[in-house]
């Protein structure tokens, strides 16, 4: 039996009028008799009767109509919890679409992926501020997290924590030489449209202070093995610092240097990005954990 001919003659039941049905139904009064013409034949009985220039339903016709109101809201119950399952099934088959830099890939992804949903598979895009903002208005990723957040109409930067930031290196090289002899390694990409005052992707705060630049490398990881081999010192996170020396033997950890005067310790707020547009959920709750956790100043 034709569902849709069941529903057309229960509007035809309550208005009594084939006219009044077609418009509520938005068809013809043709293809409408047509239809309640096919559901008597199927029926094998009569389910409406003249009267005048109207119809009335017949003792069949309410017999059907107080019997198949429950089966067809039983009907539409059933597509709806079936369409719902299977926008389930699509939400926990989707993977993570997860941006960000080095700072937070490199050494905290090993501790960030313990905090996340085992069933689920993990897309990781390395991206620089403003490239960030632009994937997640592309809809390329779904999170993002920064230290350097660049203002961008429909994303929002939830400022979760504060990392503390450091010049590091080999300790038993360059603890003794002086602040304007040390050899810094910085990124080589550009930073363009963030509101803060740092002058670099490294973090590296205004002008007030001159640094000796002697290599400009692509990836965080390359310069750390600078650092770690003592050819250079970088401006880091802490927590960077304190995870890369988690896995490196201890010949190769890096210490703090002495900050130069007048310049003051650091600290950089730690956001959260994403669409203004989506709500919290399970991930974005995960990412933030596992930042309080590792990366809090």
């Amino acid at each position: 039996m034709d569902s849709n001919r069941l529903r057309y003659f229960l509007v035809v039941a309550k208005t009594e009028s084939l006219r009044k049905a077609a418009e509520t139904l938005h068809i013809s009064a043709g293809a409408l008799s047509k239809a309640i013409k096919q559901l008597e034949h199927e029926m094998a009985t009569t389910l409406f009767v003249p009267v005048g220039r109207g119809i009335m339903i017949t003792e069949d016709g309410r017999e059907l109509a107080r019997r198949s109101q429950p089966l067809l809201e039983g009907l539409t119950q059933l597509k709806s919890e079936f369409k719902e399952k299977r926008r389930s099934i699509a939400r926990e088959a989707k993977p993570i679409r997860l941006g960000s830099f080095e700072v937070f890939t490199t050494h905290f992804l090993g501790e960030l992926i313990n905090f996340l949903p085992d069933n689920k598979d993990l897309l990781l895009h390395e991206l620089i501020p403003g490239q960030l903002e632009q994937n997640l208005l592309n809809n390329e990723v779904d999170y993002g997290i920064t230290y350097i957040p660049v203002p961008t109409a429909g994303i929002s930067h939830q400022q979760i924590s504060f990392v503390e930031m450091g010049i590091f290196g080999r300790a038993s090289v360059f603890q003794q030489t002086p602040f304007a002899r040390l050899p810094f390694v910085i990124p080589i990409l550009p930073l363009t449209g963030s509101p803060t005052k740092v002058q670099g992707l490294d973090g590296w705060p205004d002008g007030r202070v001159e640094r000796l630049i002697k290599y400009r490398v692509t990836m965080m990881e390359s310069a750390l093995e600078l650092c770690r081999r003592g050819k250079a010192v970088a401006y880091l996170p802490s927590f960077v610092v304190k995870l890369h020396n988690n896995t490196v033997k201890p010949c190769y950890h890096l210490q703090a240097i002495a900050l130069p005067e007048p310049m003051l310790p650091q600290k950089q707020a730690i956001y959260l990005a994403k669409r203004k547009a989506d709500p919290d959920d399970l991930i974005s709750l995960s990412i933030i954990q596992a930042i309080h956790r590792y990366c809090s100043f």
